[in-house]
């Protein structure tokens, strides 16, 4: 695996296909699910944050009040 360094300012020269393979899934599916569904919110908010649910009892809180 080669490790080229690259200023900011080179960034629009990297290659969609090496990004794709680099991150390994479709990372706006991520974002899109995590924005519109509340259930698959509430899963990433467990895997990032095993320890720490606070995303989630201001979710419930907010649902308590009508939003």
């Amino acid at each position: 695996m080669e490790k080229n360094l690259i200023h900011s300012n080179e960034l629009h020269f990297i290659d969609k296909k090496r990004i794709h393979r680099a991150v390994g899934f479709n990372l706006y599916a991520v974002v899109e699910s995590y924005f519109t569904d509340l259930n698959k919110r509430r899963e990433i908010n467990r895997l990032l944050n095993p320890e720490q649910n606070t995303c989630e009892e201001t979710e419930e809180e907010l649902e308590t009040y009508g939003r």
